[in-house]
């Protein structure tokens, strides 16, 4: 009896590891197939890291760029309304105007609101936007790695409506 209930035993056995072998086999060749296309995007993410790479040793840095231009001579000055100008003029949001500069934000928002001369600490700085005074917009963005246009915020446009009697 020992006998019939071992061989019992292991047929159910073999027959379960067979239905479930049946059943696994759809689920094993999908996963076969995602683990080949994560393979192939680890191998398109390790290539543009280093295209990136690339990329970022060949683009000019801001400072170099700077730097590489002619030295300003003489005493220099701007208003707090000046550097706002400015950065205006050139199309640039804050952020983007202390980058060029090579100052934060919170710098930039403190020169623009001195009535009178910027309180500018920096020696570079100051040389900076005395050669930040002479770019255009496409020069700015081009150092900035902006593409064609910079954008800065646009002003808001606020309508009144007349009051009535």
């Amino acid at each position: 009896m020992s006998n019939v209930l071992k061989e019992l035993k292991a047929e159910i056995s073999r027959l379960a590891r067979k239905e479930v072998r049946g059943e696994l086999a759809p689920i094993q060749r999908v996963n076969a197939a995602q683990r080949g296309l994560i393979a192939a995007l680890r191998r398109q993410v390790d290539a543009l890291q280093r295209e990136m790479g690339v990329l970022k040793k060949a683009a000019p840095k801001v400072e170099k760029v700077l730097a590489s231009k002619k030295e300003p001579e003489g005493r220099f000055w701007i208003t707090g309304k000046g550097v706002k100008a400015l950065r205006k003029r050139l199309g640039l949001t804050q952020a983007q105007f202390g980058k060029l500069v090579g100052v934060s934000v919170p710098t930039v928002v403190k020169w623009e609101r001195s009535k009178g001369k910027a309180p500018i600490r920096l020696k570079a700085a100051i040389a900076r936007l005395q050669a930040i005074r002479g770019m255009g917009k496409k020069e700015a963005a081009e150092i900035l790695g902006l593409g064609k246009k910079s954008k800065g915020k646009a002003p808001r446009k606020t309508t009144r409506k007349a009051k009535t009697a």
